[in-house]
């Protein structure tokens, strides 16, 4: 798998800026308007991070009555916990459903933006807008319970305090606490059809009259009806493209496989954004001058609870005086990209901007503000020519921990990655890549009763596991890295396959197989002293494949030896 250093998962990375984003030499994204941190809820309060089903507490509203469904785009001044701290960040291209009834109620989903729980808070329409009346219940976690009681967190009104830390004299510490004289919310409808939450205090989440770490100001929902780009039915991609991006703060260049088809003067791009496969952006080719313009502002779709658009955007380097380093911008632009193609070569190229020296496609949160999920620089797009083999190497196991003290619905939590190309170093389509599980040498199945979430991901069982699957916190997935938390159960041996499915081709790596200890059983360690090294790869430490390394850099070193087994190893160049 190619990933970058944004890249779409669970805990997705966002940064606040009004305006221009810098990037360091380094490749890390600065803002000076606000700290860039990392929104997750498995840094929050344990019982969020547990399983839950709202449905155990008929008080939760998880199906509301019939109505007008509108959807809303979403922007708000975010509070949430981050290891033990409190942090501010703007929140912006959140996805809200609304629904209005004809008695007037209003059910607005998941109103706090970084819990996707699928449960509703009910309002009342009133002359200039809506009001919400808390405490409402939200949410109830499984496996947590107090006294027998299972526990149960609250969508409620917060306000602003500051305590003084008993701990230490003269240092006070900000903190948010239930009102006690306001109970209502009220968002007052605009002229265009928004609604703007009134007032300063906080829509937040309380277990047991305390702020529980999350919680939503200033929060303003605008009517949204767009639609994604969607290509013609039955439209043959070439998928032997791949973007290289060699501006990514390691002098290397990192390889990502993409498609792209025609429909007359129209091209289709997919794969690009590596949360959303399947999604696609458009752009139109010139024929006759052989470029590929391509507009910036695309909706793409909807991502864990938010709006993706593609957005096009150019850069420079210079020198900042406030963080006394070599910079790079990093901006948004209203004109398209637009591509000079090489028909002998079969490359594209960017059309650099006079001023500028970088473009980029950049997967933003919402289409107003610089927010990025992930981005891209483009120096090149060109084909690796046709697939020789649909095998995918082998698997790396990471660790096998018993976790069955933490949670006896559990046994052991097995982390592996997975890397997406060849024996040929081709790169694999991210779409078309899944993997297995074995316990004690058999073939496991994922259900809905050992993983209730898988529902809420679309499955009631898997056996061929989607290599972008998350479900909650059982099965998580981030870049190249993946933890299966193993339901409870004797277990001797824990393996793992990775496939290639493609219609009717499905290639196979080697099952990579470790016992309970940890200590491997068949695969990747165990290569025959006869073997010669056939290739040497390297990735760097996000996981993605790249053709050069910066002196000094630690990196990944793969081998591939003639009998197809690997050796993985982390290594100073």
């Amino acid at each position: 798998m190619k990933k970058l250093l944004l890249s779409f998962c669970l805990g997705t990375i966002a940064i606040s800026a009004l305006g221009a984003v810098t990037l360091t030499k380094e490749g890390v994204i600065r803002s000076k308007n606000a700290r860039q941190e990392i929104k997750t809820i498995m840094n929050g309060p344990s019982a969020i991070r547990k399983k839950a089903r709202a449905a155990e507490n008929s008080d939760i509203i998880v199906t509301p009555p019939a109505g007008e469904k509108k959807m809303m785009l979403g922007s708000s001044t975010s509070y949430y916990i981050f290891y033990d701290a409190i942090e501010q960040d703007e929140s912006y291209g959140v996805a809200y459903e609304c629904i209005f009834c004809d008695d007037g109620s209003v059910y607005l989903k998941n109103p706090v933006s970084m819990l996707d729980w699928n449960t509703y808070i009910k309002g009342q329409t009133t002359n200039d807008g809506i009001e919400f009346t808390f405490p409402q219940p939200l949410y109830c976690a499984e496996n947590e319970t107090i006294d027998g009681e299972p526990i149960i967190f609250m969508a409620d009104v917060l306000e602003y305090t500051e305590i003084e830390d008993p701990n230490n004299p003269g240092v006070v510490n900000m903190t948010f606490i239930p009102s006690t004289d306001n109970h209502t919310i009220k968002f007052v409808k605009e002229d265009d059809g928004s609604y703007m939450m009134e007032g300063e205090n906080m829509l937040g989440i309380t277990w047991n009259n305390l702020w529980q770490g999350y919680g939503e100001t200033q929060l303003r929902l605008e009517p949204f009806n767009a639609t994604p780009v969607v290509a013609p039915e039955g439209l043959k991609y070439d998928y032997s493209y791949i973007l290289a991006d060699e501006l990514n703060g390691w002098g290397e260049t990192v390889l990502r496989p993409i498609g792209i088809a025609y429909d007359g003067d129209d091209a289709y791009i997919t794969n690009m954004a590596s949360g959303m496969p399947g999604a696609v952006f458009k752009g139109t080719f010139d024929h006759e001058k052989n470029t590929l313009t391509i507009p910036s502002n695309q909706f793409m779709g909807e991502f864990f609870n938010h709006y993706i658009f593609m957005m096009t955007g150019t850069g420079y380097s210079y020198y900042d005086e406030f963080w006394d380093e070599e910079m790079i911008s990093f901006d948004i632009s209203d004109e398209p990209m637009v591509l000079n193609f090489d028909p002998e070569q079969n490359v594209f190229t960017p059309v650099i901007p006079e001023g500028m020296e970088y473009a980029y496609f950049i997967f933003n949160f919402g289409y107003a503000t610089t927010f990025p999920c992930e981005y891209y620089t483009v120096d090149r797009i060109y084909s690796q020519g046709e697939l020789t083999d649909c095998n995918p190497i082998a698997p790396v196991i990471l660790g096998l921990n018993d976790i069955s003290y933490m949670d006896p619905n559990y046994s052991y939590s097995f982390e592996f990655e997975i890397y997406g190309d060849n024996a040929e170093g081709q790169i694999l389509r991210d779409d078309c890549i899944f993997y297995n599980l074995f316990i004690n040498g058999e073939l496991f199945t994922l259900t809905a009763d050992d993983y209730p979430e898988l529902k809420d991901a679309g499955y009631e069982s898997l056996t061929d596991i989607p290599v972008f699957l998350n479900v909650g916190n059982d099965i998580f997935t981030s870049g190249n890295y993946h933890g299966v938390a193993l339901p409870a159960r004797e277990i001797e041996t824990v393996g793992v396959r990775a496939l290639y499915i493609d219609g009717d081709i499905r290639g196979e790596s080697e099952i990579v197989t470790v016992d309970k200890d940890g200590n491997p059983v068949l695969g990747v360690e165990n290569i025959s002293d006869d073997s010669s090294v056939a290739r040497t790869e390297y990735f760097d430490l996000f996981g993605r494949h790249i053709d050069r390394t910066a002196k000094g850099t630690v990196v990944i070193e793969r081998k591939v030896f003639s009998n197809g087994s690997t050796q993985v190893k982390k290594v100073i160049r």
